[in-house]
């Protein structure tokens, strides 16, 4: 049985950030049937930390037939939704869960980040309201994105900062220093919600992480675009 399977009714929608400077992909009602999702993430053992998620993850093997139409599917709509190529090899996905406490955060776990996919988005997967996705705006440089060289360079030297000073272990999910919040993605349970991977981002952390059992945890489905065109 397909628990990936998807809601027929649901339909995409654009949501722009700021002053129509970055653009949001968005479907409501993603999923038939995601209580049946839940579930079958739950049965996994989530085996793996990757980069500085500060959780686990559980893999979805490409290979597996379920897996292949969800992810054709969302090159389909993502190629519709771009105008450009993007095939269903190129996306991946796995499950994720939210387990670190704050005062066990390394470097910039907590901090707004960018990621090193061109695209990248989640699917929610809780009833109660555990969180979204937060967007902020770099004071230093007034961008929402890291798109020129000297981005670049000054992302680089907050990374190294975080690195060499990880006292500041906390979430960072509101304006703090030179971070100002411009808008956050409800967590409403069945959302998938896609942003460009050089956008500034962070999780909104509304239950602490360290709270409950594995199944009370905060649920997410990543979807990673690994790659743009054939």
């Amino acid at each position: 049985m397909n628990v990936f399977r998807i809601n027929a009714n649901s339909r995409p929608y654009v949501y722009w950030l700021g002053n129509r400077e970055v653009p949001l992909f968005l479907i409501d009602d993603l999923y038939v049937d995601p209580d049946a999702v839940r579930q079958f993430a739950f049965e996994r053992s989530f085996p793996e930390s990757q980069a500085y998620y500060p959780g686990r993850h559980q893999p979805l093997p490409s290979n597996d037939p379920s897996i292949r139409i969800f992810s054709d599917f969302m090159a389909k709509v993502l190629s519709h939704a771009t105008g450009k190529p993007i095939s269903g090899s190129a996306i991946s996905t796995d499950f994720s869960i939210l387990t670190t406490p704050e005062n066990g955060l390394l470097g910039l776990q907590g901090q707004p980040h960018i990621d090193a996919t061109p695209m990248l988005g989640v699917i929610y997967l809780n009833s109660a309201d555990f969180g979204g996705t937060v967007f902020f705006r770099n004071k230093e440089t007034g961008s929402m994105s890291v798109v020129t060289d000297e981005h670049r360079e000054q992302y680089a030297r907050i990374t190294t900062r975080s690195d060499e000073n990880p006292g500041d272990k906390r979430y960072i999910t509101d304006s703090s220093g030179i971070w100002e919040k411009v808008d956050v993605i409800d967590g409403n349970k069945n959302r998938l919600v896609i942003w460009p991977g050089n956008v500034f981002h962070s999780i909104e952390v509304k239950v602490p992480p360290d709270l409950g059992k594995v199944e009370e945890k905060r649920l997410t489905q990543r979807v990673i675009v690994n790659r743009i065109g054939q």
